[in-house]
């Protein structure tokens, strides 16, 4: 499935993992997540916060990532939503162009042949 999404979250991992370990559950996690886990040297942790518009993660990705790596985390939090729909939304054009098939064309007023000759960029024979 691919989707908007906003991930968010902390990973702490266990003291005394080897750092090969470490860097394999970071590894996994960016690859679930589809974002970088950014260290945080004062907490000692894992953070991130993404949004990501052609998105592919998904809940159940996440759970089988923590079920393999559960060992050796101390503390995990991780938000995910789903951004399909908006709770609101506000929309406007002041400009003088339209975008038709791709290509901006001048807004005015015109006839059906007008626009049609516009959009082809050719004036018709005229029809009975």
């Amino acid at each position: 499935m691919s989707g908007e999404t906003y991930v968010v979250g902390t990973l702490e991992i266990m003291p005394g993992v080897p750092e090969e370990k470490k860097a394999k559950i970071v590894e996994d996690f960016e690859e679930v997540l589809e974002t970088d886990l950014i260290w945080d040297e004062q907490s000692k942790q894992y953070n991130f916060s993404h949004i990501n518009w052609s998105s592919h993660v998904s809940e159940d990705e996440i759970q089988k990532c923590h079920q393999k790596h559960k060992r050796h985390i101390k503390y995990i939090s991780i938000s995910l939503w789903y951004l399909s729909e908006s709770d609101f939304s506000l929309h406007m054009d002041r400009s003088e162009h339209a975008l038709v098939f791709g290509q901006w064309y001048k807004q005015r007023p015109a006839t059906f042949k007008e626009s049609t000759a516009c959009l082809f960029g050719t004036l018709l024979p005229s029809t009975r």
